[in-house]
């Protein structure tokens, strides 16, 4: 990666609340991934290298691509917008793999596989209905004890992994 000091955004003083600009977007893709052209995964790739780097500063930030007339902008959330923002994209994540999961099982014609590729799919066909199956009852069984009023342990957090050890 380039060297840092020189850059055409100042992604180190980026404050949550403001935005980032399509130009300067696409100065930041041409300083960062001068082989790749702008293409439609340019903004992933430099959503993912602004929160990378601010992460290793340890000023985490979390961006949101906005549309605005033709022009594609990053907000940058605030600690109260992001909370909801982060929690709709884990649902998504989760929506997104039980749909593929069905897939796997609905729109694969198994008569064109041979008999190592259908050992195959159905490998990954019980490895992701098991994920999918644990998301389900994890989800159910949080509903159920939020109904009734209980608090969920927080001690799943720690349980998770979500967090790096050396946090």
């Amino acid at each position: 990666m380039p060297e840092p000091s020189i850059h055409p955004l100042d992604w180190r003083n980026l404050e949550k609340g403001s935005s980032i600009t399509q130009e300067q977007i696409i100065e930041f893709h041409k300083y960062h991934f001068p082989d790749n052209e702008f293409d439609e995964f340019a903004y992933m790739r430099v959503k993912e290298a602004i929160q990378k780097l601010r992460t290793e500063i340890n000023e985490p930030l979390v961006l949101k691509q906005e549309k605005t007339g033709e022009e594609k902008t990053f907000r940058i959330l605030t600690d109260k917008e992001a909370p909801d923002y982060l929690a709709s994209q884990a649902t998504a994540g989760i929506r997104k793999q039980r749909k593929n999961a069905r897939r796997l099982l609905t729109d694969i014609d198994t008569s064109n596989l041979n008999e190592a590729e259908k050992r195959q799919l159905e490998t990954k066909q019980v490895h992701h209905a098991f994920i999918a199956s644990a998301a389900d009852g994890a989800r159910k069984h949080s509903l159920q004890m939020q109904r009734k009023g209980e608090a969920l342990p927080k001690s799943l957090i720690n349980k998770s992994k979500l967090i790096p050890p050396d946090a």
